[in-house]
């Protein structure tokens, strides 16, 4: 039995005031008397008027005071819990977050991904649940994943409520719980009479005891038994020249010390293997050393665990070593010098013509492009008609680009007052003169960010175009001055440094279901995302659209919302296949720490959480593998203290008139 508004205890206070008004009550005793003493009348009633006169055992005054303790009662609104026939407005919401895709209780099956998980025992629970409802309950589902999503608005129709949860599947990015939790509070602000329970694994990484709640709140746990699980935190590899070497840190995340079998693959061969015995809540960090070069590297914990998203990890290839420098210019000794003391391998190509008005002739004889592909491309002077078609145009697009000079009208800035920006090509480079006295007359790019500001005209700016490092100068090294500082070679290697940075296989590691750039080309006008390894060709994942704007790829995707490895293809126009990327896509990481969750607490004003305020899970047991839940309903008494009450006031004006008052 519950109370649902104890302010109505207040009406109690009727009860001594009933008591109060007795003691005060004049009291008469009928006596025979001769007529000539009525003089005495006025004698007895002031001895009738005596207070805190003795109180006297009367029928009245008991059934008075019943009546208002009856009346107090009901104004305090008691209920008490039924068994099945839920009634009312219930707000259900299933968890389907990253760590309800663990095992069940440790049921794990070698090789497979198709184990029982707690998101098969949510649907369970959740089914057995709604089979209690009864004819008047109302059901509201809310889904607690990467977006609040309310699936169903008070249904009646038991089948369409387990329809809906027979669909729910485990979102591997960042789950929204606070903001499930406030939707949640929103959708029964105005409904006093409803309830809310929550189905969950207690394995939340944002607190929400300080979220109010006016109505009475569940938490069904589905925590199952202690999780043993293992993750590969972090990955990655560096190739320098001929070899590489391989950096892991694994943590242990289970409540017991477990001993973890590493396999380190590189393009799908075993390269090496470790064997690391690491205590509950530590981390181990393991080197791999003398790794042969590789596009892709995958290291796998052999070793079963409960929680199978987290077991693998992937790391692309960094280039190390001598960058390939591909210069087109007339000659520029200061400049080729400067690259190589950058460390660049410098090839020098001469453009086959410098006349503006050569354009097409010059497109026609172009040269091969070359068999070593560059890892940079720097255009010194006017750059030849041939680097914007064929084949040198899709190198330009797909290579960064030093851009110095040009083609084109020109400026000169009103004053010689020179301002540098922060950049990491400006780096310990401080210019107190202006390195040129004319300027090309351009406008600076959507992308671009000034470097150099000459009499406040941009005079260089760097940026990123379509994932593309590029870097320009508005004017030609020979009109001024610039190469012969002794700040050039620094500005040349900070250059290089910068336009090589990130140079890799693959695009990086996202998040599940985040949003990431892909430096698609022009050409490309369909593409779709295909699950190259990992957790999510383990599964069967199906390949994924991607996303088309104006009849061209969108330069900002969504990732998969699968954990793994996957390929981003792409198609031109006319069907063929253009330059594809790797992306590593990982579950939110704080999912993995599901060794020993702490049991979820919540606020509230007003409620009856039936103890999951304290954090008892309700209804359930982390320890068990068989959660019993009984669908309880509301039954108020309130209807029955009034109509009791009413019998006794017929009661007592019954009394009252056959004169048993006194």
């Amino acid at each position: 039995m519950g109370i649902s508004f104890w302010p109505g205890l207040w009406f109690a206070l009727a009860i001594p005031l009933i008591v109060l008004m007795y003691l005060f009550k004049r009291k008469y005793i009928d006596t025979l008397v001769p007529s000539h003493l009525l003089w005495n009348r006025v004698l007895r009633n002031i001895e009738a008027n005596r207070p805190w006169q003795k109180l006297q055992n009367r029928l009245l005054l008991w059934l008075q005071l019943l009546v208002a303790a009856l009346l107090a009662f009901a104004l305090m609104m008691p209920f008490i819990w039924v068994k099945g026939g839920l009634e009312g407005h219930t707000v259900i919401i299933v968890d389907t977050s990253a760590s309800m895709s663990a095992a069940w209780n440790g049921e794990t099956e070698k090789d497979t991904h198709s184990s029982r998980t707690a998101m098969d025992e949510l649907k369970q629970q959740v089914g057995k649940y709604i089979e209690s409802l009864g004819a008047d309950g109302e059901v509201t589902l809310l889904k607690l994943g990467m977006v609040p999503e309310v699936l169903l608005t008070r249904e009646k129709n038991q089948k369409a409520i387990r329809d809906q949860v027979d669909k729910l599947a485990v979102e591997y990015g960042k789950a929204a719980y606070r903001e499930t939790m406030s939707l949640a509070v929103a959708l029964t602000k105005d409904d006093p009479d409803a309830r809310m329970i929550i189905f969950t694994d207690e394995q939340w990484s944002e607190p929400a005891d300080d979220i109010p709640f006016a109505v009475p709140l569940e938490v069904v746990s589905l925590r199952g038994a202690a999780v043993n699980n293992a993750a590969v935190e972090q990955f990655g590899v560096k190739s320098d020249g001929e070899n590489g070497t391989g950096v892991a840190v694994i943590r242990n995340h289970g409540g017991s010390p477990v001993e973890v079998n590493l396999e380190l693959f590189g393009d799908g061969k075993l390269l090496a293997s470790e064997s690391v015995k690491i205590k509950n809540g530590e981390a181990a960090t393991v080197t791999f050393g003398e790794l042969p070069t590789a596009d892709i590297y995958k290291l796998k914990l052999a070793t079963d665990d409960d929680y199978a998203p987290d077991n693998e990890a992937f790391a692309f290839r960094e280039k190390g070593g001598a960058p390939g420098v591909l210069l087109i210019s007339q000659g520029n000794l200061f400049l080729e010098k400067a690259l190589q003391l950058a460390g660049a391998r410098v090839t020098r190509m001469e453009p086959l013509s410098s006349s503006a008005n050569a354009g097409d002739e010059e497109a026609a004889k172009a040269p091969e492009t070359p068999k070593d592909r560059p890892d940079l491309i720097i255009m010194d002077g006017k750059s030849p008609a041939y680097l914007e078609t064929g084949e040198w145009g899709r190198l330009v697009k797909e290579i960064p680009t030093w851009t110095l000079g040009g083609d084109g009208a020109t400026i000169q800035p009103p004053n010689g007052r020179t301002m540098i920006f922060d950049h990491p090509v400006m780096r310990y480079i401080s210019l107190n003169d202006p390195p040129t006295g004319t300027l090309l007359d351009r406008e600076l790019p959507i992308w671009g960010k000034p470097l150099i500001e000459v009499g406040s005209k941009t005079a260089a700016y760097a940026g990123t175009e379509s994932g593309i490092n590029r870097l320009v100068f508005l004017f030609s090294l020979s009109d001024g001055d610039l190469p012969l500082r002794p700040e050039f070679p620094v500005m040349v290697n900070n250059a290089v440094q910068w336009l090589q940075a990130g140079r890799t296989t693959g695009l990086g590691r996202v998040v599940a279901g985040s949003t990431l750039e892909i430096p698609a080309t022009v050409e490309a006008t369909d593409g779709a995302w295909i699950a190259a390894d990992g957790y999510a060709l383990g599964t069967g994942a199906a390949p994924i659209p991607a996303i088309i704007q104006n009849e061209s790829l969108a330069a900002e995707q969504t990732a998969p919302k699968l954990p793994g490895l996957w390929r981003f293809e792409t198609k031109g126009a006319d069907g063929s296949e253009l330059p594809g990327y790797y992306v590593e896509v990982i579950a939110y990481p704080s999912e993995s720490a599901m060794g020993q969750p702490k049991p979820l607490v919540f606020g509230g004003d007003d409620k009856d959480t039936n103890d999951s305020s304290s954090g008892t899970p309700v209804n359930g047991a982390s320890s068990e593998s068989n959660i019993s839940i009984e669908a309880k309903s509301k039954h108020s008494l309130a209807y029955l203290a009034v109509l009791l009450a009413l019998i006794v006031i017929i009661a007592e004006w019954g009394v009252y008139q056959r004169g048993r008052s006194i």
